[in-house]
């Protein structure tokens, strides 16, 4: 079965894998519920603090640690988030319990923005995927190609393919990032997008239906040809949006070199400034969203600095920073994996954490099953 080839994962010693596996069974159990009519889903905490089943953190729970999940309880939570998508192809930033569909992000009282997350459409194109490649089960995944099609369609397009984010009536560019207004066109929603065109593509082409496979391709090599618009070519660093937030996303230049998007020398470039500028973007193994010092020029919410999004260090890019400085430095990245880990084993698993404030959301499954796709045992 066809994929996309992402870089290599950093090798750590066997005892810090098995603790890291073991780490991501346990938050996986402890955030495993049941639903009104009895169906599974996995919210993204331990703590109770986000009550429903979340797309985009679902996605990363199966994407990087699906085998550690009953398939069918994956094909279970993919059709509690099918249910809850609208008659227009909008896909659900999360479903509660009870089965209720939830669209856009915050608190639902008080929606981050004026429209959905433009990744939840990626990340289910993602998820249906990531569970394709753990069954080979080509049956489900043809059942689902509809909605998922649907989907894709309702993605926010600049006119030469890369997500858009209106400024005069924003709504997050991804779900990471929802209370901030990156807007024009922006990258890290644009690389889910190229990511979930081109796994669209492959499926399609390997199940032989190439004409519809071809569309997709070339949606994927529209999106890639203008991505270069979002790059300083000085750093190689990207930039989150082109008009509001325009600066350097840390997490999204890692994730465009574990994606191949970035050249070679461009990789190299990113994973050496991450390397000498540690301090910039790194705390305790743990990843800023912007160079430290820096914060969101535009936000939807209300977040102070140094804290959450807006200056917190998380762990959800942890492991494609180091498999991008391994580029270039392979000690460096075994240690900043090391240091990630290390803070957990003296406590806890958080969403965030802060020199300057409290850590924020204990037992958070995609710290841990982020870092486990990227890493293999020595």
């Amino acid at each position: 079965m066809r994929t996309i080839k992402h870089l290599p994962p950093v090798v750590i010693a066997s005892d810090d894998y098995r603790f890291l596996q073991d780490t991501c069974r346990r938050l996986l159990a402890g955030a495993r519920h049941v639903g009104t009519n009895g169906t599974p889903l996995y919210f993204p905490d331990t703590s109770g603090a986000y009550c429903a089943c979340w797309t985009r953190d679902f996605c990363y729970a199966v994407e990087y640690a699906g085998h550690l999940l009953p398939p069918e309880e994956i094909l279970a939570g993919i059709d509690l988030l099918l249910a809850g998508q609208r008659e227009d192809g909008v896909v659900p930033d999360r479903v509660r319990a009870d089965g209720t569909p939830v669209y856009f992000a915050g608190p639902e009282d008080q929606p981050l923005g004026e429209a959905p997350p433009a990744d939840n459409p990626c990340f289910l194109v993602k998820l249906l995927d990531a569970y394709y490649l753990l069954t080979g089960d080509a049956r489900a995944w043809l059942e689902r190609l509809p909605s998922l099609l649907e989907a894709m369609q309702t993605v926010p397009l600049s006119p030469d393919g890369l997500v858009f984010v209106d400024p005069n009536r924003p709504g997050p560019a991804w779900g990471f990032a929802d209370a901030v207004a990156q807007t024009g066109k922006v990258l890290f929603a644009s690389l889910l997008y190229w990511e979930a065109c081109r796994r669209l593509a492959l499926r399609l082409q390997e199940l032989e239906d190439h004409e519809e496979a071809r569309l997709w391709f070339d949606a994927a090599e529209r999106t890639l040809k203008v991505l270069p618009e979002l790059q300083d070519g000085h750093t190689a660093l990207y930039w989150a949006a082109s008009q509001d937030c325009r600066q350097y996303d840390l997490w999204g230049s890692a994730y465009a070199a574990v994606l191949r998007i970035a050249s070679k020398r461009e990789s190299r470039m990113i994973g050496e400034f991450f390397r000498d500028n540690a301090t910039l973007a790194l705390y305790r193994g743990h990843v800023r969203h912007l160079p430290r010092g820096e914060h969101w020029q535009r936000l939807l919410g209300e977040v102070p600095p140094e804290n959450y999004q807006n200056g917190a260090y998380w762990a959800v890019p942890t492991g494609w920073v180091a498999q991008t400085v391994a580029l270039v430095d392979l000690p460096a990245a075994e240690a900043i994996v090391k240091e990630a880990l290390d803070v957990w084993r003296e406590g806890e698993v958080y969403e965030c954490i802060s020199p300057y404030a409290a850590p924020r959301g204990p037992g958070y499954v995609a710290s841990a099953v982020n870092l486990l796709g990227a890493v293999s045992s020595r």
